[in-house]
This record gives C-alpha cells, structure tokens and sequence, in this order.
C-alpha cells in the first residue's frame, strides 16, 4: 500500500512540476485578451495597439450612434424617430429588460431547484477503489419569514421604477431635440431678417460710402452713420456664425437638416396640460420614478430583516453508484430548519445601511417634487412675460418702421441725415429679432411643460 501511494504521490509531483516549466507558462497576455492593446471585434478582425491615444472602438459599436431622421413624413414623426433611436433613450430600455430579468430570477427562488451532478475518482486510495456515483437533489423553500417575497416585491418596484426612467429620458431628450429644432429656425430667421435689411439699406450704404468719398459732407455726422453700418455688419456675422452652430448641433442630434418641414409650435402649444402645477409635477414619470425607488428601497429593507428568522425548507437527494463502485445507493427526503443564530455586527450593518438608504431615497423623492414644480412653474410664467414681450416687441417695431418712413422722406429734402436713417433701421431689425427671441423663448418654455410632466411622449406618439 505504502509503494502505492508513493507512486501516485510521484505521479501528482510530475504532472504538477511539468506544467511550471519555463517553455510552458502561459503569459498574462494569452489569459488576458486586453493585455496587448487589441480587443477581438468580430470573427477575424481586431482593433489597433491603444499605445498613448487610448483603445480604439470598434466601427461596429459606434455605427448606431449616427442619427438619421427621415422628415418626408413630418414633425412628429421626425421627433419619434429622432427619440426612439437615441442612445440615452435605448440605453435606459435595456436597463427596463434586464430589470425585468431580475424580477423573474428573484420569483425563480420560489420553486423547485434541482441539481445533478456526475462525480468521478478514486473513494479511497488506501484500498485502491475507484468510481463513479451519480447524483441528484431537488430543494424548495417553504418558509423563510418572507426574505423572498420582500425581495421580489424590491425587484418589482425597481423594474416599475426604471419603466418610468424610460419614458423621463425620451421626454428629456424630446425636450433637447425640440430646442435644437427651435434655435436653428430661430437664427434661420434672424439670418433671413438681417439679409432682407441690408437689402434695403444697401442703397443707403452706397450713398454713405459716395459721400465719404467726395468729402462733401458733415465728418461727424458720416463717422457716425459708418459706426452704425460696422455695427449692423458685426451682428450679420453674429447670426451666422449662430445659425452655422445651430446647424451643427441639429445635423448631430437628427442626421441632417429638415429642409421643407417645420417645428410644430402650433400643435405643442394646444397639447399644453391646464391644471394645479403640484397635481401635474405628481404624475410626472420622474417623481414617479423616485417614487418607486424608494418603495424598492422599503422592500430591500423588509428582506434584510427577515435574515433573522428561521428558513424551511423542503430537499430530497438520491445518489446511485456506477461503475464498480463500492458505496451504497443513498436516498433521502425531508425538511431542513436553518437560521443563523450570530453574526456578528454584520446583520445590524446591513440593517441600519438599508434604513439610511431608504432615508435617503424618501429624501429624493421631495427633492424631485419641489425641482418638478419650480420648474413648471417658471416655464409658466416664461410663456406669460414672452406674451407681453412680443406684444411690445411688436409695438416698438410697427412706430419704427413709422418713424424709417418719416426719416426717408425727410432725407430727400435734407430734413434728415444718412445715420439717422440707418441708426432707425438698426432699432427696427432690434425690435424685430428680439420678437423673434422672444417666441423662441416660449417655445422653449411650452416644451420644458411638456417633458417635465410627461406629456411630449404622448404627444409625440410614443
């Protein structure tokens, strides 16, 4: 027997030393496939050494980041698509899927768990018996003061809550969409008001520019009408490098520019909720969303607290010998009564960490409310001092285009100078984009309305 064991022990020794051998070692970057700077994309291909500039990503991953909206349909459904595809939005439903998952991995803890094993190997080397023994055993909990319950109804209440979060992020991402939409037609226009003016004062700049030639008239008076027409050609460069940005920042979100189509504003002003801004701000999908966290968190708490009481459960295991072996057939079924009688600080940890935790969550939850309310409150109240804004807006361009009319006239027979015409010009185009400003700024506010209380996506169709 002695002689045995030596040669099994001999054999143990070789094989084990063998595979330390120098030309045998597997180096670090055979077990680690980011080791050498190259990550496996797909089948055959790999990505460059990282080096100094970091890891490349792959085309593959980055292709579904490129947006590209079809508008022939129109308004809403550019919005939808431009919604549906974004990352943010999709990120967030494939954390509802795997939130789902775990409610139902949660609910798998409930019924019977089986598990077969095949074992092979030497029972006992002493007496050189060897073996094989198949085995099976099945397990259900029965009791165990409502851990598993408490922790499936945190996984519902989780999953609930990121079904929310869904429906939050496309309202948010609506609301950057539709901005990107309003600030490109906002500095299209004012590109198109600042073109038509200088169209009309282009006769009046050749003039200017004639008279300063020859000399003939008042130094003063000709040095002031250029300042104005350096000031009107420094806000025409202005605009268009805004509206070049604007541009920039729509082709990225939707793909490309609109052309034909339009923003909507007609059709998101009517869908405007009416109501208590505080009735509006509780069904929104993001306090709602704070609102299902923090039930979870209750939960949670409920399932730590159980991991004080005893467990019952039901198991049965059957174990048949094959191949020789020398063991007996063993079946057994019956009911298993566990329960941890100490754990040291550790249950105490967890219990006081998941109060603090659902503490905090509660604390969110009014955090999220007052943030909801303050906001829609100041978008109302956007919409009502743009209202007057625009009237006044409108007041002070009508007496100055009264006011250009009078001045021209006056021109003509001397009675008014070249920089008073054109310094009413310039007040005309301000009071004209400042009109235009100010419908942006409303439009802004009616869709900060919408997606704060979670009506752009029905809007929108989602």
């Amino acid at each position: 027997m002695a002689r045995t064991w030596f040669n099994v022990f001999t054999t143990a020794s070789i094989v084990a030393l063998s595979g330390c051998q120098p030309g045998n070692l597997i180096s670090l970057k055979e077990i680690n496939p980011f080791a050498n700077g190259s990550v496996g994309t797909d089948e055959g291909s790999e990505v460059s050494e990282d080096k100094e500039e970091g890891v490349l990503l792959s085309p593959s991953v980055l292709s579904s980041t490129d947006a590209n909206v079809n508008f022939d349909a129109g308004f809403v459904s550019a919005m939808r698509q431009a919604i549906m595809n974004d990352p943010y939005v999709l990120s967030a439903q494939n954390e509802a899927a795997s939130a789902q998952a775990r409610v139902q991995k949660t609910k798998s803890q409930k019924e019977f768990n089986y598990d077969a094993k095949l074992m092979g190997g030497i029972e006992d080397v002493t007496d050189e018996i060897a073996g094989v023994a198949a085995i099976l055993s099945a397990r259900r909990p029965i009791y165990d003061g409502g851990k598993i319950d408490a922790q499936i109804a945190a996984d519902e209440y989780t999953a609930r809550a990121v079904e929310y979060v869904v429906t939050a992020t496309q309202n948010e991402r609506g609301v950057t969409l539709a901005n990107a939409w309003i600030e490109l037609e906002r500095y299209r226009r004012l590109r198109n008001l600042i073109d038509s003016r200088l169209e009309v004062l282009d006769p009046l700049v050749s003039q200017l520019e004639a008279v300063a030639k020859s000399g003939a008239g008042d130094a003063s008076q000709v040095a002031a009408a250029q300042r104005t027409v350096s000031m009107i050609r420094v806000t025409q460069t202005d605009v268009f490098e805004k509206y070049e940005q604007a541009k920039i920042e729509f082709v990225t979100l939707f793909g490309k520019l609109p052309n034909t189509v339009n923003y909507d504003a007609a059709m998101l002003a009517k869908a405007l909720p009416a109501g208590e801004g505080s009735a509006l701000v509780q069904a929104a999908p993001t306090l709602m969303a704070r609102y299902n966290e923090y039930r979870a968190s209750e939960a949670a708490l409920l399932s730590i607290k159980a991991l004080n009481k005893f467990d019952v459960g039901f198991e049965a295991k059957a174990q048949k010998p094959l191949g020789g072996s020398n063991y007996s057939s063993d079946e057994s079924v019956g009911l298993i009564l566990s329960k941890t009688f100490y754990r040291g600080n550790q249950l105490k940890s967890q219990i006081e960490s998941a109060e603090a935790i659902t503490k905090s969550k509660a604390e969110q939850v009014r955090a999220t409310f007052r943030k909801g309310e303050l906001e829609l409150n100041s978008a109302r109240q956007m919409i009502l001092s743009m209202d007057k804004a625009v009237v006044q807006a409108r007041d002070n361009a009508r007496i100055t285009q009264d006011e250009i009319s009078y001045l021209r006239k006056q021109l003509v027979i001397g009675g008014s100078t070249l920089d008073s015409v054109l310094s009413a010009e310039a007040r005309l185009y301000d009071a004209q984009s400042k009109e235009i400003g100010f419908q942006a700024e409303r439009r802004k506010a009616e869709v900060s309305i919408l997606g704060i209380t979670g009506k752009l996506t029905a809007v929108l169709q989602l």
